[in-house]
């Protein structure tokens, strides 16, 4: 009996530990600006993977403080992005738009007029690329127009 329980738990640990790990996401942030340096406040900012094996990951969000500065959330809160290819899209509610929403897919969130008109709402269409390395991204800046 006790050799059942001692190789039992040996092939638990030996499953266990063989078992994919989760990705880890790497520290990402950034600053939304326009052409002429003006901060995009409350800008809603999602990274679309652009690797087709990660279409259905989930998608790095952030909403941008008053300074346009931003830090990427995928899993938990602020823990930045996994390392890859990606497609930025930001949409940039205008003044009268109601608080928005912080969604892991980025999709349908943002209430208001787009202040950028849509321009750099397309994942499929991105104006705006990035890649972050397996080190984590410096500090990203993004200008839009």
């Amino acid at each position: 009996m006790r050799f059942l329980k001692w190789t039992g738990a040996l092939l638990l640990s030996f499953v266990l530990g063989c078992a994919p790990s989760e990705p880890t996401p790497v520290a990402t942030k950034g600053v939304v600006k326009t052409k002429n340096g003006r901060p995009c406040d409350n800008a809603l900012v999602v990274f679309h993977p652009l690797e087709q094996s990660r279409m259905n990951d989930p998608k790095p969000v952030a909403k941008t403080n008053s300074d346009g500065r931003f830090v990427l959330t995928t899993f938990a809160e602020n823990d930045g992005a996994l390392p890859g290819e990606y497609a930025i899209t930001v949409v940039w509610p205008g003044k009268e738009a109601k608080p928005s929403k912080l969604s892991m897919t980025g999709e349908g969130v943002a209430e208001g007029a787009d202040q950028l008109k849509g321009k750099f709402g397309n994942p499929s269409k991105p104006l705006l690329k990035a890649t972050i390395p397996k080190e984590g991204a410096p500090e990203l800046s993004l200008e839009v127009d």
